[in-house]
């Protein structure tokens, strides 16, 4: 079940699972070596594996692209939280406005579910630890050990800077490969 939470599958259909994501994933194999019987019998066993693996690579790819989409809302999160720690907000309290700036709608739901659990619970840990579940995503792991650090350490405007100008960088280099691929694809069609 964390891979299909993790990678946004429960997210977009909420009533899946593992049961049915387990069935999906047969039937597809099935659906795959019945194709491939049709080209020669050997292929079967082939086609069977390629059917099996066809919906973990789709996911995978469908929540890198979520990552990817994910990035300015994240930098905006730190931007957020950096600049209200420096006014001397907390970080619980800065939590709401994280929520009302981001527009991703994964992101956002499960912000929700965070700050909910913040303002109920006492303690921030195990909501973060919820919040982080729900993604795979290597900045939202950064983002939440900024978070449960902030509980302890005072250094927290610093180390929101730095995540803030780690994401920007990122940022940069994921528009330069797009350009880089755009002016690929103009070649190719000229």
């Amino acid at each position: 079940m964390t891979f299909l939470t993790g990678n946004g599958v429960t997210f977009m259909f909420p009533d899946i699972t593992v049961t049915v994501y387990i069935c999906a994933v047969i039937v597809l194999g099935i659906i795959f070596s019945i194709l491939m019987s049709i080209i020669n019998i050997w292929l079967v066993f082939p086609g069977f594996l390629i059917g099996l693996m066809m919906l973990p690579l789709v996911i995978i790819i469908s929540n890198n692209t979520d990552n990817n989409n994910m990035l300015p809302d994240i930098e905006s999160i730190y931007d957020i939280l950096r600049i209200q720690a420096r006014a001397g907000i907390f970080i619980k309290d800065s939590l709401a406005d994280c929520y009302m700036m981001v527009t991703d709608k994964r992101l956002k739901a499960a912000l929700l579910v965070l700050c909910n659990k913040v303002s109920i619970n006492s303690t921030i840990e195990e909501a973060v630890e919820e919040f982080n579940s729900k993604f795979n995503n290597r900045h939202i792991d950064v983002l939440c050990i900024v978070l449960n650090q902030a509980q302890s350490s005072g250094k927290t405007v610093q180390i929101l800077s730095d995540m803030s100008e780690q994401i920007r960088l990122v940022r940069k280099s994921h528009s330069i490969r797009e350009k880089g691929r755009l002016e690929r694809r103009i070649e190719i069609i000229e």
